[in-house]
């Protein structure tokens, strides 16, 4: 992997302060990936990965949990230490526009999100983590504590040497998320124990 041209700067948040990293791959914002970091001791830091969502989280849609997860995993790694890895991929790395075009179709059509990306003919979750692996042995974490649903951000992690601990980073569905929710479950293979998807 190519090496990252690295900026850093201290940044004060509603949830505390952090050490946030930029590491830009490219000057593309897509290989531009944000690391917030809160002081943790060796051991098996909690650790978040979390692509964009900007419809979630800067405009707080209601049919995603995507900002309860930013806010919620936030506050904990400003409490109990570690690394809030963001990558800049929004629609689960397929663009802003398919995520969009793929919107309208839940909405006018009733596909789920799964759906709608079949018939847009993109895949339902392309991401890669080889860059958030990159981001962790940066910091010199061999082992972390993974807040995370999705099965894929557990072995993209594992592949990159990094011993995962997962724990669960699950919100409590609403009436107007809860078929997002779903299709993530039994179409992603998410593990969310309100669809059965998880022991």
């Amino acid at each position: 992997m190519l090496q990252p041209k690295i900026a850093r700067s201290p940044l004060s948040t509603k949830y505390g302060s952090f050490e946030l990293y930029d590491f830009a791959w490219s000057d593309n914002e897509q290989d531009n990936v944000l690391a917030l970091v809160s002081n943790f001791e060796d051991g098996k830091p909690l650790v978040r990965v979390q692509s964009a969502c900007y419809t979630g989280e800067i405009f707080e849609s209601t049919d995603c949990d995507c900002h309860w997860q930013l806010e919620t995993a936030l506050h904990r790694i400003q409490e109990e230490g570690g690394i809030f890895i963001y990558m800049l991929c929004d629609g689960r790395g397929a663009g802003l526009l398919t995520k969009i075009r793929g919107m309208n179709l839940t909405a006018t059509e009733g596909l789920d999100t799964a759906e709608a990306y079949d018939r847009l003919g993109s895949p339902a979750d392309p991401r890669e983590y080889e860059r958030a692996g990159f981001i962790l042995n940066y910091f010199g974490v061999a082992s972390c504590r993974l807040l995370t649903n999705n099965p894929r951000k557990v072995s993209g992690l594992k592949s990159c040497g990094i011993d995962v601990l997962r724990e669960e980073h699950m919100s409590e569905p609403t009436p107007l998320n809860e078929p997002y929710l779903r299709s993530k479950a039994e179409k992603l293979g998410h593990m969310m124990k309100p669809f059965g998807t998880d022991n």
